[in-house]
């Protein structure tokens, strides 16, 4: 089994750690952030992919100008050497203490014993060095050793479903990225197909030589895999990504996918396919614009409906107990109307301006406050809150949804309002 080995970057006054350490994942699938501006990269097995570990380091070394790094057994031990030692040296004997990251505190009281070096500390009796100094000192020379393990939190593995490519040179130009996009969709796709599997969502990630990260997501209302589309919604975003100086490496990644079983084609009439016009939307629109109705569990008729993302699936409506119109206003609309019986429907209303008189009229239909969601009102008694629906039709023979609010013989006067509009 061949030995761990273990790079450190340290970009000082660069990227963030995060962003450097996504950025460095073109060279190794296992990145941890080491903040403010370090990245741990574990090359075991990836450096030979770039020339070995003297081609990959001057690789980084040409993309990172100012940057120190270096490579060793041990996480810690690379830490230590790129911030206090010398590129090709990985004896850690003459580092500072501050190399092992130790409490400012207990490095003053090792150097009032005259111990200023890692290897001076390594020399102590361990038994003694515990008893004086607590478990950090020996646990973190353990660790820059290999004698003790130590946790990293690396990024998440990439997913199964991902592409990379990388470029001899880097490329900035639109048509040299819209090529690449293109390569690398149609790489993927057939995977995709060839699991039965289709991508709800893909991100696209751009390497600039100058450590940036930038990217797009595209979004689909169904599961999709067809190579063509995906090109097209992908070239369409290209316009959101500034190449800097040059990209070198495009990943293109199917962060969730879906079952979706291949569907026959060439006999018989073909089915519409819908959800290409609303992945087209989707992506320039966004998802906040974009969107369907589902059902929501109220009797208030402006809360039995809810929005929901288009990339769910759609829901089932159950058919309600009385008509709706096909309309509905966002908020009911004060009206001016005129009922000869106060518990009758009215015989006449106005509304923008413009007179109607009932011809017919169907209710009324009684709908309550929901008292058991809601704290019961102090200022308005419960009677004033319910609302007395009536179907109605004009002389012309439109036909609206009123409703009056409050009883007859409450605090304050009842009030009309329109609500919506039958066909």
């Amino acid at each position: 089994m061949a030995p761990r080995r273990m790079m450190s970057v340290w970009f000082p006054n660069g990227a963030p750690a995060d962003r450097l350490a996504a950025w460095c994942q073109q060279f190794s699938p296992l990145t941890a952030a080491d903040p403010p501006d370090g990245v741990l990269i574990d090359i075991s097995g990836c450096a030979h992919l770039f020339g070995g570990e003297a081609g990959l380091r001057a690789r980084l070394l040409a993309r990172l100008p100012g940057g120190r790094l270096a490579i060793a057994q041990t996480a810690a031990a690379a830490w230590a050497l790129a911030r206090f030692g010398e590129a090709d040296d990985e004896d850690l004997d003459p580092l500072p203490l501050a190399a092992l990251n130790l409490n400012p505190r207990t490095i003053t009281r090792l150097r009032r014993l005259g111990i200023r070096r890692i290897g001076e500390l390594r020399r102590l009796p361990r038994a003694e060095l515990t008893a004086g100094f607590g478990a950090e000192p020996l646990l973190k020379l353990q660790r820059a050793r290999g004698e003790a393990p130590e946790a990293l939190k690396f990024f998440t593995a990439p997913p199964d479903w991902r592409d990379i490519a990388h470029f001899a040179e880097p490329i900035f130009a639109p048509a040299q990225l819209q090529a690449a996009l293109t390569r690398l969709t149609h790489a993927l796709c057939p995977r995709l197909a060839a699991a039965r599997r289709g991508a709800t969502s893909l991100t696209a990630r751009f390497h600039r030589t100058d450590s940036h990260l930038p990217e797009f997501v595209l979004r689909f209302a169904a599961p999709c895999r067809d190579a063509a589309q995906i090109s097209k919604l992908a070239c369409e975003k290209l316009n959101e990504i500034d190449p800097g100086f040059g990209v070198e490496a495009i990943s293109l990644t199917a962060n969730a996918t879906e079952l979706l079983a291949p569907a026959q084609t060439g006999i018989g009439q073909q089915t519409p396919d819908y959800t290409q016009p609303i992945n087209t939307l989707l992506n320039r629109l966004g998802e906040a614009k974009i969107w369907r109705a589902a059902p929501h569990a109220s009797h208030i008729p402006e809360f039995a409906a809810r929005r929901i993302p288009v990339t769910q699936p759609p829901a089932i409506w159950t058919k309600p107990r009385h008509r709706r119109p096909i309309k509905l206003l966002d908020r009911p609309a004060a009206i001016t109307a005129i009922a000869p019986v106060p518990d009758d429907p009215p015989v006449q209303f106005s509304w923008q301006g413009k007179t109607h008189r009932i011809a017919r009229a169907t209710g009324p239909e009684r709908i309550a406050r929901e008292w058991w969601r809601h704290d019961p009102q102090t200022t308005r008694p419960e009677a004033e809150q319910i609302r007395d629906y009536y179907e109605v039709e004009d002389i012309t023979g439109a036909r609206f949804w009123l409703f009056r609010a409050g009883t007859h013989g409450g605090t304050a006067p009842v009030r009309w309002f329109l609500h919506g509009f039958f066909g």
